[in-house]
């Protein structure tokens, strides 16, 4: 374990995650990539287009990142040595408009452009006279040329990025696609022939530009997680100057060394140590421990750390930039730039299908010549080549899964946010569940009241309730959502609050104590002798113990249902948390989670780790809700945020459940569906150039007939992904009968 550990430290001390813009599509980012991998002490890159990240790993010394930025210059982008962001999300809706008024184009003059072409199809027919047939292919090709000229140009702009960095990919093919089209065509025009191609080369630029604008959608939310992750850390801090006043500044002007203080109610924005002062501070956000820490001078906190009792002052450990919370973006930012199966599969295909076109394109021109045919018409045979074999179905075939499931799973309160999801829940083993917020609701409930003699239950628990009703403590709050019947209005009196010990309530000749068993015993109140656990509250009554209220965890209703009927499927279950062993432990008993896969007091990194270990022994899915699981999401196989879950593990997730953990086994079985149809798509685009491609060399098939199998093969990705909404109402309706016959009143 420690060796493990030692690599992996190794492993990050090597790498760095710097920020690419300028990338529009997955080609843009294959170019980066191979450029990288080719730069003086790179060993290693992986380029993102989705998360506009890249990843770059050295063995010895790390290169300059001036020699990388201009590298990367040369192609046109620009690299930057900090993720951010907000550049991020700009870059992301500038793509989307993008595409949005290059397609409006391609449909609108597109269809004009094939009005005519599809005439001079019919001219055989007696459609059309022969004299009108060269006015006709000279219309197609001015309605074609705004398409060609402006919604295409992306694609002539990266296909030769991509030529250049000697990684040619689907831009490169439809840049020489459409080139040849265009070419072929002029010449026919000014030769006085009607044999035109224009129609060819506009569907397919729009069949690609919808492509990207289904994979965009679906994929470009990267840039959002990290965003979100920071949005839960305020931008401003009080901070107190060598002359003792207090003063409000941005927290990036705030250095390391720096004095600030933090008043109750208020969030952290840097990492820091107190040095006066003492608190209770809840630490859920990256830790996911429930119950608010007792804090005092010497005591670490971290930005996003909120305080709910008392006042702090602070020296700042960590300023912007290197937080905990920085360093955990900056890790997830690294493990979405990892690429999945299919992506890497898609990718090999595309490399290896450009040669092979290009190489069966010229043996085409080659045969046709030696027969004797016509230079125009060889040219044809090896345009035909080339816009058959175009892989546009494989470029469709995982988007159009994606598209076509998530309309109607997002009905059913499942929301799809990456394809590595469909691809991901093929074999999973086990299910890695956080505690907090996913198997429980995060709030205590009562589950004891244990009276002295002279008080009653009803009457211990309204004294706790009057006691604690201005009280922020978790503990008050489940106090209050447990009454039975609504209280009669609390007499106002005094209320002191006494950080991480209890509550004193003043009224007349009243006086009450409501806190811990030690706090009481101070304060001369013979408490009997029991252990302080902390998920309990001892009261007393003018100087006499009047009894405690024992509180545990509420445990979602769905829950231990849910559980067991992942048991049943053959799943193992671990419980994952950063809360103490104690309440894991008790838990787990309450759910029939054995307590060998009880695993308790992690830090974030440590689920991660956990989750990087299990992952060699099988494939393993994190269910989880809060920010402190957002770096576990992103690098589990396949992570699910559940429920009410922060926004920014809701977009680190792969998954996102709206409702509860009840719908993590149909997710399960409909992720497998749609990997699937996945596998069936890319089979289907593989085997279709392997058939086509041949009759195109031996000249049985015109170019507009090759744009027609074309359109065809795409049509049948489509029509074969659109099995995916029937597979969802077939086992969402099966899945749902399992779990109601499995629910059973929690004991």
């Amino acid at each position: 374990m420690a060796a493990n550990n030692r690599s992996t430290a190794q492993e990050q001390q090597n790498q760095d995650i710097l920020m690419i813009e300028g990338m529009r599509c997955g080609s843009c980012a294959i170019a980066v990539e191979a450029l990288l991998k080719k730069q003086p002490g790179v060993s290693d890159a992986a380029v993102n287009f989705a998360a506009d990240v890249a990843m770059i790993c050295w063995d010895k010394e790390k290169p300059p990142l001036a020699n990388l930025q201009q590298a990367v210059a040369r192609l046109g982008y620009r690299l930057h040595s900090s993720v951010d962001p907000d550049r991020s999300k700009l870059q992301a809706e500038s793509v989307r408009k993008h595409l949005q008024r290059r397609l409006a184009v391609a449909v609108v003059f597109g269809m004009w452009s094939m009005m005519p072409a599809l005439l001079i199809y019919l001219a055989p027919f007696g459609a059309v006279e022969a004299e009108v047939l060269w006015p006709l292919a000279v219309a197609s090709g001015l309605f074609a040329a705004p398409v060609v000229l402006y919604s295409g140009s992306h694609f002539y702009r990266v296909g030769w990025r991509t030529l250049i960095a000697g990684a040619p990919g689907l831009d490169s093919l439809i840049f020489l696609a459409v080139f040849a089209a265009c070419i072929i065509s002029t010449w026919q025009i000014f030769a006085g022939s009607y044999h035109v191609y224009f129609d060819a080369a506009v569907m397919l630029i729009t069949f690609q530009l919808i492509a990207r604008l289904l994979d965009t959608s679906v994929r470009r939310r990267a840039s959002e997680i990290i965003r979100r992750y920071l949005q839960h850390v305020p931008e401003q801090a009080t901070l107190k100057n060598p002359e003792g006043k207090l003063e409000t500044h941005p927290a990036t002007d705030i250095k390391a060394g720096e004095h600030i203080v933090l008043r109750a109610g208020e969030q952290l924005a840097l990492d820091g140590q107190i040095v006066q002062g003492h608190g209770q501070a809840d630490l859920s956000m990256l830790t996911g421990e429930h119950m608010p820490q007792a804090l005092g001078p010497g005591a670490e906190l971290l930005a996003g750390c909120q305080l709910v009792e008392g006042e702090l002052e602070l020296v700042v450990t960590a300023s912007t930039g290197q937080r905990r919370i920085d360093q955990l973006s900056r890790s997830i930012s690294a493990l979405l730039s990892r690429k999945t199966t299919l992506q890497r599969l898609t990718d090999r295909i595309a490399r290896i299908l450009l040669p092979v076109i290009l190489i069966a394109a010229t043996a085409a021109v080659g045969l046709a010549l030696v027969q004797g045919v016509p230079i125009p018409e060889a040219a044809a045979r090896g345009l035909a080549v080339m816009i058959i074999s175009c892989p546009c179905a494989l470029s469709l075939a995982i988007p159009l899964v994606i598209t076509m499931g998530h309309a109607n799973m997002i009905n059913r309160g499942i929301v799809l946010q990456d394809p590595a999801a469909l691809e991901a829940a093929a074999e999973v083993g086990a299910i890695v569940f956080d505690k907090t917020g996913t198997l429980t609701t995060g709030e205590p409930s009562v589950n004891s009241i244990t009276p002295a003699r002279q008080w009653t239950e009803s009457g211990l628990l309204q004294l706790a309730q009057d006691t604690l009703l201005e009280s922020p403590h978790p503990v008050a709050r489940g106090l209050m959502a447990n009454r039975h019947s609504v209280p009669e209005p609390a007499p106002e009196g005094t209320r002191g609050s006494f950080s991480g010990l209890g509550t004193r309530w003043v009224n007349g000749e009243t006086v009450a104590l409501a806190g811990r068993a030690s706090w009481l015993r101070e304060q001369g109140i013979d408490v009997p002798p029991t252990e302080d656990t902390g998920m309990s509250v001892y009261l007393a009554c003018n100087g006499l113990y009047a009894g405690k209220i024992g509180f545990q965890e509420t445990i979602r209703q769905e829950s231990a249902a849910t559980i067991r009927q992942l048991v049943q499927q053959g799943y193992v279950i671990y419980l994952l948390s950063g809360d103490t062993r104690k309440a894991c432990l008790d838990l787990a008993k309450r759910l029939g989670i054995t307590p060998e896969h009880v695993l308790s007091e992690y830090s974030p990194e440590q689920k991660h780790s956990f989750i990087a270990n299990l992952e060699q022994q099988t494939p393993t899915v994190f269910v989880g809700d809060g920010l402190n699981d957002g770096l576990a999401l992103a690098g589990a196989r396949l992570g699910i945020a559940v429920g009410n879950a922060a926004s920014a593990t809701g977009a680190a997730a792969a998954v996102y459940l709206t409702e509860s953990i009840a719908k993590v086994p149909t997710t399960l079985q409909l992720a497998q569906r749609a990997r699937k149809l996945m596998y069936q798509n890319l089979f289907w685009a593989v085997g279709y150039n392997a058939l086509v491609i041949p009759l195109a060399v031996t000249g049985w098939i015109q170019p507009v007939i090759a744009a027609v199998a074309m359109s065809l093969s795409s049509l049948c990705v489509l029509l074969n992904s659109l099995r995916m909404q029937s597979q969802i109402e077939c086992d969402s309706a099966v899945s749902s009968c399992k779990l109601s016959s499995s629910l059973q009143p929690l004991t």
